[in-house]
């Protein structure tokens, strides 16, 4: 066992080493932008356009490298289009003032209501112990309902980070039998499937639960001019429930868990559920507000980011007993504006010709193969996967891929929406590494597993789900009107 000074003399070591990898990445963040705004002109692009590509590429350093804080990057990326690239202030802070912005503001209100007070806590209990089983599979099943019912309420980290301790709950009840393999199973098991898979699963349903989501939906009615409401995200993305039950299957053959209980764990869960005690006041109304969001989300009678800064704010009326303070803490501020900062370039990307640029530099080769449109969609999914694999940030991946795909599909002269949405659904099905999603990420730090153990499980489901997307997606979106 470590000594306190030796403890301390550690934790020194980490830090420094953490500050010598953060200054590295801000100085290639910082190089390739100055390389591109002061080099020479690249044929295709305006001296603007070429800077615009330099901060575009600093913002993915900084996040890949974890060079600056989330919040900084965010508001920092407009500032370097404006100094630099000669972007006039509104434009460059243009996602600041639209609605998605204020959409994602809001569900990220709501979100830290939900896990700052005890109601996420109480609904996933309920919803869970509702099986009232000691079976694996029903246990599971459980936890992946509750997941169901709290993630229109909840990005996905936000998700992941709530059903975290949950897992761990789970896992207690097997306390002194960790040795035997059939534990291990069912405890890596539960972290995979219900920490790290079905949040990302159910991400792409909701237009609220993904960072990719919102990026998308604000690209598109800035630069095509196609607005989506809430309802209409969920019913585009319908055949994406059937992965649902995709994925748990997988969970459940890939780790030989039929026929597998876990004694105790039923009457240990009502037990849990019971010690949260009798709902509170504050918690019906956290849960009338979210019924008053949800209508007007669904029924569409004011806009999506109204709606949910409406319901933030009736969450912290004075009868309502919610403190701001506790809950703050859980307020995902950083991100949202980092979100602010990506959707803001991805504008500029498209305005300033960058993103025109790009897709022509990648669809040149795919023009002139003759190959189906689906087949395409296969290649550039696959082919994008390598880059993503790197990027575990979902905001930074949406930055990234989402103006390239629109520019691609309007390079192909193929329907944006349909084209766009299918290559962005497919990229947060990412699991080929542990490290290229956030909630896979967490759950597999958290499971006592290798990196090759987590390869070996996520890249065939990698597969299979992108699979799925390409193949089932477009003909649904062709029979609802939007052919590719």
């Amino acid at each position: 066992m470590n000594s306190p000074d030796v403890a301390g003399v550690d934790s020194i070591e980490t830090s420094r080493s953490a500050r010598w990898r953060q200054t590295a990445g801000l100085i290639l963040a910082f190089g390739v932008m100055f390389s591109l705004h002061f080099g020479p002109r690249i044929p295709g692009l305006t001296a603007s356009a070429q800077t615009v590509l330099g901060v575009f590429l600093w913002f993915i350093v900084c996040m890949v490298t974890s060079a600056l804080p989330k919040a900084i990057v965010g508001l920092a990326s407009p500032l370097l289009l404006v100094v630099f690239a000669g972007i006039k202030i509104p434009e460059a802070f243009h996602a600041f003032n639209t609605d998605i912005f204020f959409l994602a503001a809001g569900a990220f209100i709501i979100a830290s209501v939900m896990m700052g007070t005890l109601l996420g806590k109480r609904i996933t209990l309920t919803v869970a112990s509702a099986m009232k089983s000691s079976r694996v599979t029903k246990v599971l099943l459980g936890l992946c309902l509750a997941e169901v019912v709290t993630q229109p309420f909840l990005p996905v980290v936000n998700e992941s980070a709530m059903f975290l301790p949950c897992c761990k709950g789970v896992a207690s009840f097997m306390e002194g039998k960790e040795h035997l393999p059939e534990v291990k199973r069912i405890n890596t098991a539960v972290l995979y499937l219900i920490a790290g898979l079905f949040p990302l699963f159910i991400g792409p349903l909701m237009l609220t639960s993904a960072f990719p989501n919102l990026i998308l939906v604000a690209y598109l009615r800035t630069t095509q001019h196609i607005a989506i409401s809430w309802t209409e995200w969920f019913w585009l993305n319908l055949p994406l429930w059937g992965l649902l039950p995709i994925a748990y299957l997988y969970v459940i053959w890939y780790f030989k868990l039929r026929n597998l209980d876990i004694p105790g764990i039923g009457a240990g869960m009502s037990q849990m559920k019971n010690e949260l005690g009798p709902i509170t006041w504050p918690e019906i109304w956290a849960i009338l507000c979210l019924a008053v969001g949800m209508t007007f989300w669904i029924t569409g009678w004011i806009k999506p980011g109204m709606t949910a800064l409406l319901a933030g704010t009736m969450m912290f009326v004075p009868w309502s007993g919610i403190k701001f303070d506790v809950v703050d803490k859980y307020m995902l501020w950083d991100v949202l504006m980092l979100l602010g900062g990506a959707i803001s370039l991805g504008t500029v990307l498209y305005g300033s010709g960058t993103v025109t640029w790009l897709a022509h530099g990648v669809i040149g080769p795919i023009k002139d193969s003759g190959l189906p449109i689906l087949a395409v969609l296969f290649l550039l999914v696959f082919a994008f996967h390598i880059p993503r694999a790197g990027i575990v940030s979902a905001v930074a991946a949406g930055a990234a891929f989402v103006p390239l795909t629109v520019g691609l599909a309007q390079a192909l002269h193929v329907n944006v929406l349909p084209f766009s949405l299918v290559i962005i659904n497919c990229m947060q099905y990412a699991f080929f590494l542990p490290i290229s999603i956030t909630a896979f990420l967490i759950a597999w730090s958290a499971s006592d597993t290798s990196g090759w153990d987590a390869i070996k499980f996520g890249a065939p489901l990698t597969v299979i789900a992108n699979i799925y997307v390409i193949a089932v997606q477009p003909v649904w979106l062709k029979l609802i009107g939007f052919p590719l």
